[in-house]
Order: C-alpha cells, then sequence, then structure tokens
C-alpha cells in the first residue's frame, strides 16, 4: 500500500508554493540585512518600488514584435500595446523571402507583481494543417517600467522553408502564458513566404 501512495505522490501535478506580490516578498524575513541585500539584486527596480504603470491592469505589456533579418532585408516592427497594432499585424502580417535567415525579438513590461514561468508559444498552420509549433520558456520577471527584451533563437537563426511547395501564406498563432497558466496576450497573423 505504502508503493501505492508513493506513486499517486509522484503523480500529482506540481503546484507552486509562495507569493508573486513584491512587498510580500521583501517583508518576509526583513530582520536579516543580507537576505534583504539579496532579494533587493533579484527584484531589480520593484525592491525599489517601480511596479510598472499601476493605472494599467494588465500584468504583461508586449510593447513590441520585431523580426529581424541576418541579411540587408529591414526589420519589421509591430506595436502590440495597443488594439491599433495588434489590428496592423492581423492586417498585414509577416514576409519572409525563402530561404531567408530570422529571428524575432520581443520587448515587453512586467506590471504590478512577479510574473512566474513566462512561455511563449508560437503555432503555423497552413490550409488548417499544423506545420510548427514552439514553447519556450522565457523566464520570471519582476516588475519594473523598462522593457525586458527576448530573442528567439538566442544566438542563432530560424530558416525560412525554401521551395515551391513551401511558398504561400501560412497563419501564425502566438500567445503568452504565465507559469499558473494564465493567458496575457494571444494573437494571430498570415506570415508570407516568397520567391
Amino acid at each position: 500500500m505504502a508503493s501505492l501512495d508513493a506513486t499517486a505522490a509522484r503523480n500529482q501535478a506540481y503546484v507552486p508554493r509562495g507569493t508573486n506580490d513584491v512587498d510580500a516578498i521583501l517583508k518576509q524575513d526583513d530582520a536579516d540585512p543580507s537576505l534583504q541585500r539579496y532579494k533587493a539584486q533579484l527584484l531589480g527596480a520593484a525592491a525599489q518600488g517601480d511596479r510598472g504603470d499601476l493605472s494599467d491592469p494588465r500584468k504583461l505589456v508586449v510593447t513590441e514584435f520585431r523580426v529581424v533579418f541576418n541579411s540587408a532585408a529591414p526589420d519589421q516592427v509591430f506595436h502590440l500595446d495597443t488594439r491599433a497594432g495588434k489590428d496592423h499585424l492581423k492586417k498585414t502580417g509577416i514576409s519572409v523571402k525563402e530561404g531567408s535567415e530570422y529571428k524575432f525579438r520581443l520587448s515587453f513590461r512586467v506590471q504590478h507583481e512577479i510574473l512566474p514561468g513566462l512561455k511563449y508559444v508560437n503555432r503555423l498552420k497552413r490550409m488548417g494543417m499544423k506545420t510548427a509549433a514552439d514553447e519556450l520558456v522565457i523566464g520570471s520577471y519582476a516588475p519594473q517600467s523598462s522593457a525586458h527584451v527576448f530573442e528567439f533563437l538566442r544566438r542563432d537563426w530560424l530558416d525560412a522553408p525554401t521551395g515551391m511547395m513551401y511558398r504561400g501564406t501560412y497563419t501564425a498563432s502566438d500567445k503568452f502564458v504565465d507559469g499558473d497558466g494564465r493567458t496575457h496576450l494571444e494573437y494571430d497573423y498570415p506570415v508570407k513566404v516568397s520567391k
């Protein structure tokens, strides 16, 4: 019977303990100066009271979605912090030449409290069939007014497909989900691969 209990315990989903509230974290163990210095270093600007725009209820604000090319092609930039910016991306989409090398650069702000285990999920479909899927853990971030920047791929480039079979229009779906399973932003846009 003990082995069944141990197996059941291992199969239970991990439930994170603790809080994402910066003030609560700073108040814990406040009698230990070295621990307070360590927490201030980890929390950065949030430890000094910078929690972002408190009048904006969003915890995550993606300010910019940028496609960067490893060539002379100009970057394609979309501002996703407004409805108009998301509509512009949905209408125009991104265009890549077959065989080109590119990457995504995301600029975002975290507001109010710590955002744990942020993930960027990207799905690519063509004619209703899924062709690619990526799920990347971006990390955990403390709130601050200035933007965080994340590049995908960090040290390499993505390769656009080549050949007549791969040219055409795809539909990409992106979303940002935190470690607690909350979706903070979701959007779709066309991806055109041309000769």
